[in-house]
C-alpha cells in the first residue's frame, strides 16, 4: 500500500513538472523576456534610459569595432556590449548595430587604411598581450574597444575601455562592462540634443589653471561645450540683451568659479549677480581660508589666513554663509611624513591628515551625492545655511563626520596635528558640518536697494532685483576639482582627478561628485541615475 501511494505521488510530481515545463516553453515562445535576480539590478536598464530610447524618432546606428580573436576577458566585454545593445534594440526598433573586424581582410594596406580612418574619427586602439598557443610567448595586438554612433547625419566616437593597461584585471574589465549603459546612453543623448549646453570657467582672479582641471574638463567636454571667460567689467561678458527682450539672457548655461584668490570688484560682482538673476546656473568652489602650502612643505607649519575675495556677502544673501575656518576631521586621508632616521635611511610613515576630510555617502542627502566612493577635501571650510526665504530650497550635499572640529582664522597649520588621537575629536562632540550645499529657487539680488536709479532704470543694463528660477552649488574647498600633475619628458601632464599617489590609482570620487553637480544644475538628472549605480564584482567560487 505504501509503495502504491509513493508511485502515485511520484506520478503527480512528474505530471506537475511536465506541465510547468510546457507552460514556460509556451510563454518563452511568445516573445523575449528576462528576469533580473541580481541585487543591484545589473541587467535592468534604468527608467531614464528606457525613456530616452522611447524618444528616438529616427534610426540610431552603432558600429562596434571590438571583434576578432583575443583573450577571454576581452571576449567577455564584446559579449556584454552585444547583450546591452540587444536590450536597447528590444526597446526601440530605431536602434541597429553591427560588429566590425577591421583586421579580417589580412591585407596590410587595407588594415592600415582602416586604422587611419578610425583614428581620424576619434577612436583609440588598445595594445593588449595575446599569448601564442604554440610558442607560449606573448605578442602585442591592437584591438578597438570602441564604437561610432550615428544619428540624423551626426556621428560621435565612443570609447568603451578607457584604461592604458594592456593586461587589465577582471575588475577593470568589469568596470567597463558596468559602465556600458551609462556610456551608450550619455553618447546617444548627446546625439539627440539639438545643441550642447555651455559651461564657462571664470578667469582673472587666480582661479585653477587649465592643466589643474584638465581631467574634469575632458569629461565635461564629452557632453558640454566648455570655455573660459574673463568678465573685465564688460556688461556683455556673461549675458546678452536680445532685441525686443526686456531683460538679459545668460550667454552660458553654467558658470564655474574655481578657487579664486583675489578680490572681485563691485562691478564684476554686479555682473555675476545679474547673470544669476537672469537664470544662469553657478558652481562656486571657493577657499574662505588661504593656505601657503609651500611654507608648510618647507617649514612643517604655516599660517592660514582669510582669503579676501569679496564674494561672501553675495553667497550670504543667496543663502550660504562661508565660515572663515578650517575643518579638521578624524575621518580623513593620510599624509606620509618623515618620522626620523631608520639606520642610514629616513623613516617615512603614514599619518592621519586631519586637514583632509573624507566624506562618505552611505546615507545620501540628495541624488547628487548618492552611491559615491569617498570624496576628498583639502583645507575645507564649513558652510552654514542662512536666511528664511520661502523661495529658496537649501540642501546639504556633503558633510563632515560627527568627529570633526573647526579652527577659526587665523589657523596655525602644523604637521604636529598628526599627533592628535581620537580622544581629541571625542572631547566635545559636534554637529555635522556642511561642506557642499545646493540652493534652488528664486534669489534676491545682492545689489537690491544699493544701485542708483539711472542704472536700475537703464533699458540696456536691464537690472533684475529677483532671479528667474535657477540653481547654484557652493563648495567650501576650491581644490575639490583640482587634479595632480606630474612631469613627463620635461612637460607637466595631468593625473586623473581623485588619483592617490600612495595607492597609485583613483581612490576618491571627486570627479563623479562634480559631474553629478553639473548634470543636476544643467537638468541632466538622468545621467546622475546612471552614474550612481553601484554594481559589485562577484568572484567565482574558489571552493
Amino acid at each position: 500500500m505504501v509503495g502504491k501511494n509513493q508511485r502515485t505521488t511520484d506520478l503527480v510530481q512528474w505530471l506537475l513538472i511536465t506541465v510547468i515545463i510546457i507552460v514556460v516553453s509556451v510563454i518563452c515562445s511568445l516573445g523575449y523576456f528576462k528576469i533580473d535576480l541580481t541585487e543591484e539590478k545589473r541587467h535592468t536598464l534604468t527608467n531614464s534610459t528606457e525613456q530616452m530610447l522611447d524618444d528616438l524618432d529616427d534610426k540610431m546606428f552603432v558600429r562596434v569595432y571590438l571583434k576578432g580573436s583575443y583573450p577571454a576577458k576581452w571576449k567577455n566585454l564584446e559579449q556584454s556590449i552585444r547583450e546591452r545593445l540587444d536590450e536597447f534594440r528590444d526597446l526601440s526598433d530605431n536602434v541597429e548595430y553591427e560588429f566590425i573586424d577591421i583586421y579580417e581582410s589580412g591585407d596590410k594596406t587595407t588594415i592600415g587604411e582602416n586604422e587611419a580612418t578610425l583614428v581620424e574619427k576619434g577612436l583609440k586602439f588598445t595594445n593588449i598581450y595575446n599569448e601564442d598557443k604554440e610558442t607560449g610567448s606573448k605578442q602585442v595586438q591592437n584591438i578597438w574597444p570602441a564604437a561610432l554612433i550615428s544619428y540624423k547625419e551626426k556621428v560621435l566616437p565612443l570609447q568603451l575601455y578607457k584604461s592604458d593597461n594592456p593586461d587589465p584585471s577582471d575588475a577593470v574589465i568589469n568596470t567597463s562592462i558596468n559602465n556600458l549603459e551609462y556610456e551608450f546612453s550619455s553618447k546617444m543623448r548627446e546625439l539627440m540634443r539639438r545643441e550642447k549646453p555651455s559651461i564657462a570657467f571664470l578667469e582673472g582672479h587666480g582661479e585653477l589653471e587649465p592643466i589643474e582641471t584638465a581631467d574634469w574638463t575632458r569629461s565635461l567636454q564629452e557632453t558640454y561645450d566648455v570655455t573660459t571667460i574673463k568678465v573685465n567689467d564688460q556688461v556683455n561678458a556673461l549675458t546678452d540683451k536680445l532685441p525686443n527682450s526686456q531683460y538679459r539672457t545668460p550667454k552660458y548655461d553654467l558658470l564655474v568659479i574655481a578657487k579664486p584668490d583675489s578680490l572681485f570688484g563691485q562691478r564684476e560682482k554686479l555682473l555675476i549677480d545679474q547673470y544669476i538673476m537672469s537664470g544662469g546656473k553657478t558652481l562656486w568652489m571657493i577657499d574662505p581660508i588661504k593656505t601657503d602650502l609651500d611654507s608648510l612643505s618647507k617649514q612643517q607649519q604655516t599660517l592660514a589666513m582669510t582669503n579676501d575675495i569679496g564674494l561672501y556677502d553675495m553667497l550670504f544673501d543667496y543663502g550660504v554663509k562661508a565660515n572663515r575656518d578650517l575643518v579638521l576631521d578624524y575621518q580623513c586621508d593620510i599624509i606620509v611624513l618623515d618620522a626620523g632616521r631608520d639606520g642610514n635611511n629616513r623613516n617615512f610613515q603614514p599619518f592621519n591628515w586631519y586637514f583632509a576630510p573624507l566624506t562618505f555617502t552611505n546615507e545620501a542627502l540628495h541624488p547628487i551625492s548618492a552611491n559615491l566612493d569617498p570624496v576628498r577635501f583639502d583645507f575645507v571650510s564649513s558652510l552654514e545655511i542662512v536666511g528664511n526665504s520661502p523661495d529658496v530650497l537649501k540642501t546639504p550635499l556633503l558633510r563632515s563626520s560627527e568627529m570633526s572640529r573647526i579652527q577659526k582664522a587665523p589657523v596655525r597649520v602644523n604637521t604636529a596635528v598628526v599627533n592628535f588621537d581620537i580622544n581629541h575629536f571625542k572631547e566635545s562632540p559636534t554637529n555635522l558640518r556642511n561642506l557642499a550645499v545646493l540652493l534652488e529657487g528664486e534669489f534676491d539680488s545682492n545689489f537690491k536697494g544699493r544701485l542708483n536709479d539711472s542704472l536700475v532704470k537703464s533699458p540696456d543694463f536691464a537690472y533684475k532685483a529677483k532671479s528667474l528660477p535657477t540653481k547654484m552649488i557652493v563648495v567650501g574647498d576650491g581644490d575639490i576639482g583640482r587634479n595632480k600633475v606630474q612631469p613627463i619628458d620635461g612637460m607637466f601632464q595631468p593625473l586623473p582627478l581623485g588619483y592617490d599617489r600612495n595607492a597609485r590609482r583613483v581612490v576618491f570620487d571627486n570627479k563623479d561628485f562634480l559631474m553629478n553637480c553639473v548634470n543636476y544644475l544643467l537638468n541632466d538628472e538622468a545621467l546622475i541615475s546612471l552614474r550612481s549605480r553601484t554594481i559589485k564584482l562577484r568572484k567565482l567560487d574558489e571552493g
